[in-house]
């Protein structure tokens, strides 16, 4: 994914009346846009924890360490610590999309299904065929998998993006003709509705979503990512920042545990603590989207050699960044297949070196699949 243009045009200055009277004032000057300079920095921490959760998330569900020892406690604190990680990608395409620009719905439509719409489709059928041949999942589990809008555990990402893609015509008038106080009441509301719809569904019976749905709970924090990225940057912003993430975390791990240790095991109640709309993740997420903000800015104003290289392998990894995110899982089971899964500290351990390697394998494969001729469009 590419950081898309964000313009911000200035009027002309009003002429002087040919009377000689008092000129009258200029139009004001366009407010200076955003920096974006951050973004890749915060896409490729995005995409790392995105890995990591996925290997880490079989531990904590007591898979194979045993809920409340000192390993499932190692397990669930970095699961928690990164459970930002959607709601930042999400975020990040807010923060990108929703500026107002002189654009028509149907170009819009068009460049945006041109990078959406193949990969949606492709990746869909791909993940469903794998786990067939993996599995053998019969033909109605998988027509019912698609049309949930989550055909494996990690493309519902699509799903949800294209939904918001959809509205991003209408959000950017609303984005340009409402005042600063009634977006972040618009954000705040749809943010309530998002939180909610998914505590209904601790409600027997109640909640689930659909492909065409699937992106609604998330809309809040698609114009959270505008807000916040034009916000004024700075320590006032950063440190309060630091402390939600911080504190969004420990809450998450805690209520997390709390209530697996009531029920016995991990069960929905623990499930809804680690849901990307839960308070909690919601808290550390607003955090760590401002703290990631931060460090990008401060890495793009870094002077010297060695900033000058970090920053060019962060743009190059960026680039890959989304390919990275749809192959992964495969990468990621087909490892964890091959050479099995422990117990213990032990799993921990097979976790990170699992969540290592299958990253690398991936960046790799990507890169080589990018240079293939009518290959990369499925990459995005």
């Amino acid at each position: 994914m590419r950081v898309d243009d964000i313009r911000a045009d200035g009027g002309a200055a009003a002429p002087r009346p040919a009377s000689g009277g008092p000129a009258p004032p200029s139009a004001a000057p366009a407010p200076p846009r955003p920096s974006t300079d951050w973004i890749d920095f915060a896409r490729v921490c995005a995409m790392g924890a995105v890995v990591l959760v996925h290997a880490v998330a079989p531990l904590v569900t007591a898979s194979h360490t045993e809920l409340g020892t000192a390993p499932w406690w190692a397990a669930n604190t970095l699961d928690a610590a990164l459970r930002w990680c959607v709601p930042v990608f999400v975020m990040i395409s807010g923060a990108l999309l929703l500026a107002p620009k002189a654009e028509a719905p149907r170009e819009f439509y068009r460049k945006r299904w041109a990078r959406i719409g193949l990969p949606l489709v492709a990746w869909t059928a791909a993940y469903l065929l794998w786990e067939v041949w993996r599995h053998g999942m019969d033909t109605e589990t998988a027509w019912r998998q698609a049309a949930s809008g989550a055909p494996s555990i990690h493309l519902y990402f699509l799903y949800v993006i294209a939904g918001l893609y959809l509205l991003t015509p209408f959000l950017r008038t609303v984005v340009e003709h409402t005042p600063r106080s009634g977006l972040w009441w618009f954000a705040g509301t749809t943010t309530a509705l998002g939180v909610a719809d998914q505590a209904l569904t601790l409600v027997e019976g109640a909640g689930g979503a659909s492909a065409a749905t699937r992106f609604l709970p998330f809309l809040g924090y698609y114009l959270l990512g505008w807000l916040l990225h034009t916000a004024a940057p700075g320590a006032r912003t950063a440190r309060p920042a630091a402390a939600a993430l911080l504190a969004g975390t420990a809450a998450t791990a805690g209520a997390a545990w709390a209530l697996a240790d009531a029920a016995g095991a991990w069960e929905a109640g623990a499930d809804y603590v680690y849901d990307y709309l839960s308070p909690a993740v919601l808290l550390s997420s607003v955090g760590a989207f401002l703290v990631l903000r931060a460090a990008g800015l401060r890495l793009a104003r870094t002077q010297g050699r060695a900033a000058g290289a970090v920053r060019r392998a962060v743009g190059r990894i960026s680039a890959l960044s989304f390919g990275v995110y749809l192959v992964h899982v495969m990468v990621l089971r087909e490892l964890r297949d091959l050479l099995g899964a422990p117990d213990g500290w032990e799993a921990v351990g097979a976790a990170l070196g699992y969540a290592a390697a299958a990253a690398l394998l991936s960046l790799a494969a990507v890169a080589v699949v990018r240079r293939i001729p009518g290959a990369r469009a499925l990459l995005l």
